[in-house]
């Protein structure tokens, strides 16, 4: 066995941002999603769906320990936080579940399906994605009203929000996804563990200055393989930053093994990479 192989098994890599997409959700891309898979060279899972089992022998394969689960509901695309929660049961060395929500519905029931996830569920996060709850030319910044109730609602359940931040691949508003609009939450919210999540580029020096100057703010590098890091943020990783940054692949966006491999290419002290790819997660979604 190689001397990159051995390294990540060692360290037991937590990925922060993943799902399990269906081949039955997975038939209900819409074509705003479909567009980006091909520029990204996506894995063809993603595309034909997968089951959680082909799921975890990738992880074993990359030599990563334990995924952050996400629910991800998107127009017909549906992976529910029951479905996730039925998973993370079948597998709970293998899964923690993250949930989500509509910030759009009625406040209560918004505020109602957060408690199920997290008390009846055992769920231990929520993602919200701003771009998709917009019309399809403008999204909804973190700042709008209605996500002050969640905002709350986490706290009070001390859970951790991830948030998309930057630019979308899919064929959907970018606006919303400005790393900037977290700063008002934080200063609102010191209480709230925030994740941005996808590094936030064009914006990454936003996002990694929002990390830097809050207690309760980080990134997760979802969606961007080691190797199309900025310098600034490799910089930040090693450094000033080493304490607020989480490894995440969006899979299956991009395969575990890939963003592993392209971690093991930057020469990391291994205290960093600890970090980066285990500690910091366990530290920020609680995982014991």
């Amino acid at each position: 066995m190689s001397q990159t192989s051995n390294s990540k098994i060692q360290i037991g890599a937590i990925d922060a941002w993943a799902s399990c997409i269906t081949p039955e959700a997975a038939k209900q891309w819409p074509d705003s999603f479909r567009h980006v898979f091909g520029r990204y060279r996506a894995p063809v899972g993603i595309l034909e769906g997968m089951s959680i089992e082909t799921m975890l022998a990738e992880m074993d394969d990359a030599g990563v320990e334990m995924s952050v689960l996400s629910a991800f509901v998107y127009e017909g695309v549906q992976v529910t936080n029951d479905m996730v929660a039925a998973w993370v049961r079948q597998y709970p060395k293998k899964f923690v579940g993250c949930g989500t929500v509509d910030p759009r519905g009625k406040p209560m029931k918004v505020l109602d399906e957060i408690k199920r996830m997290v008390n009846d569920l055992g769920l231990i996060a929520l993602r919200l994605e701003p771009y998709a709850y917009g019309d399809g030319v403008r999204g909804l910044p973190p700042t709008e009203r209605a996500y002050w109730p969640i905002y709350a609602k986490c706290c009070e359940l001390n859970i951790p929000v991830a948030l998309q931040v930057g630019h979308t691949g899919p064929l959907l508003p970018s606006e919303a996804g400005r790393p900037i609009y977290l700063d008002e939450v934080a200063l609102a919210f010191p209480e709230l563990k925030i994740i941005g999540a996808h590094l936030g580029q064009p914006w990454h020096e936003e996002m990694m200055i929002l990390a830097w100057k809050h207690p309760n703010v980080y990134i997760d590098t979802s969606a961007r393989p080691a190797k199309r890091w900025p310098e600034s943020f490799v910089e930040f990783c090693r450094g000033w930053g080493q304490d607020k940054v989480l490894w995440a692949t969006d899979y299956p966006l991009i395969s575990f093994k890939r963003c592993l491999e392209d971690v093991e290419a930057l020469g990391l002290e291994i205290e960093v990479k600890q970090k980066l790819l285990r500690d910091n997660a366990k530290r920020v979604f609680g995982i014991e």
